[in-house]
């Protein structure tokens, strides 16, 4: 394999004149640079562009954290993410917090000793603390996605979610339904409260009031809404229709539907929020509301992209200059949600 060492002997020039060129840290004159080049192709050197990177302080790597790589929600933002880096010359690392916010915390650490240029983050953490250490600035701009963390001074992009669960609820508010449970995730979460909130806007502009009893939590995850959905199907005065404020939290309700012998939408209607690729491969087809995941993951990487080149002013420099993109969602009216007769 060819080494620097090939490179100057094909070049006709020294070791540290070839470093200096390849790496852009000293004058080198456009006739020895393209010589240099010129060598480099014929002796098929391949640069070691992530040393080089690290020795000048910076890479093109972007750092990505999902709260649950699980969720065919954040498979496919990763994915957008990956693509819009990619078109801008960088590559993405990821990782999964796995709900944790400490290990939120070490990976956010892990990849700044990496030298990464810039890091997304959907946040998984609550509380003055978690976000004082969300807010510290070590190098690397930072831009929260998917989740909101109240009073941190960083960018951030993601939906409309209190849109998302007002426009879910009032679909089923207009096929009739009055009793409308809604599985949540976590309290303190901006994805979950404000999907909640949204929810009970529509109840509210119906003349309804949430019941507590039809109001459950199941922190993000299918196991734990499958659980909390029997009770509701055991109520003497069950719910005609379940909510799920994401669509692994839906699929668990429709399991526990199917498994206490129940039929979705005949008996119980179910709808979620956050589409996903096959969910017209299950019957019923799931009844849902869309993000505009590539738009997000675009945008995401483009206020990214302004930190890195020092286009966009810093956050910790200039709280007030913390910006948002809000994106809309998007009903799809699928097979689970019937009219109520």
């Amino acid at each position: 394999m060819a080494n620097i060492r090939d490179v100057a002997k094909h070049a006709g020039v020294s070791i540290a004149t070839v470093s200096t060129a390849l790496n852009g840290t000293g004058p080198v004159s456009e006739k020895t640079a393209r010589r240099i080049w010129d060598a480099v192709e014929a002796v098929g050197y391949a640069p070691n562009g992530i040393a080089r990177s690290l020795r000048l302080g910076k890479t093109k790597l972007i750092g990505l954290v999902v709260s649950e790589i699980t969720n065919p929600f954040f498979g496919a933002l990763t994915l957008a993410i990956e693509k819009a880096a990619h078109a801008q010359g960088y590559a993405v690392i990821v990782c999964n917090s796995n709900e944790d916010d400490a290990r939120e915390l070490e990976l956010l650490d892990l990849l700044r000793v990496q030298r990464v240029a810039g890091i997304l983050v959907a946040p998984s953490g609550q509380g003055d603390k978690y976000r004082d250490s969300l807010a510290r600035n070590a190098g690397a701009p930072l831009i929260t996605i998917d989740r909101h963390v109240e009073g941190l001074k960083r960018d951030f992009v993601g939906l409309d979610n209190r849109a998302a669960g007002r426009m879910i609820t009032e679909y089923i508010l207009r096929l009739g339904h009055r009793r409308i449970a809604f599985i949540g995730g976590r309290t303190g979460v901006s994805t979950s409260d404000h999907r909640y909130e949204g929810y009970c806007q529509a109840l509210a502009s119906a003349g309804l009031q949430p019941d507590p009893a039809l109001c459950l939590r199941a922190d993000f995850r299918s196991e734990t809404a499958y659980t909390v959905a029997q009770p509701l199907l055991a109520m003497t005065d069950r719910p005609t229709a379940i909510v799920a404020a994401n669509n692994v939290m839906a699929l668990g309700a429709l399991q526990a539907i199917g498994d206490l012998g129940f039929r979705c939408p005949q008996d119980i209607s179910v709808a979620g929020i956050d589409d996903f690729p096959w969910s017209t491969a299950l019957r019923p087809r799931l009844t849902t509301v869309a993000q505009p995941i590539e738009e997000i993951g675009r945008a995401a990487v483009e206020m990214l992209l302004e930190h890195i080149s020092g286009e966009a002013a810093a956050p910790e420099a200039a709280p007030e200059a913390a910006r948002s993109r809000i994106f809309l969602p998007t009903l799809i009216a699928r097979d689970s949600c019937a009219a109520l007769t």
